[in-house]
């Protein structure tokens, strides 16, 4: 069990890997159509391998509620401006090299 975790809470390996898996809280964002929403002071166990996270029935249950209602803006905690960036003529096609070039 690691140092900070309550008494209460089983240790898991993660599904996934095998890996140990801790107590926390993160966050997420979803996208409805076009609006991007952030929920916070979600519990989850994180895997300390492969970071994969993962949420208990009654968790998956309130962001699914959470979802069904639309997400009201009267219920949110606060508001966040998130900058948008784009990579339309940023990315540059790197050339291959001859079949015979040799790289040591």
């Amino acid at each position: 069990m690691a140092p900070d975790e309550p008494d209460d809470v089983p240790p898991m390996a993660c599904p996934r890997c095998s890996g140990a898996t801790i107590a926390s809280t993160v966050r997420t964002a979803i996208w409805r159509d076009d609006q991007l929403v952030v929920v916070e002071d979600i519990p989850a166990r994180i895997c300390q391998e492969c970071v994969e996270q993962y949420y208990d029935e009654d968790v998956s249950d309130a962001l699914r509620l959470l979802m069904e209602r639309g997400f009201p803006t009267a219920e949110a905690k606060k508001e966040l401006q998130v900058p948008v960036f784009s990579l339309e003529g940023r990315i540059r096609v790197r050339s291959e090299l001859p079949e015979d070039t040799y790289l040591d």
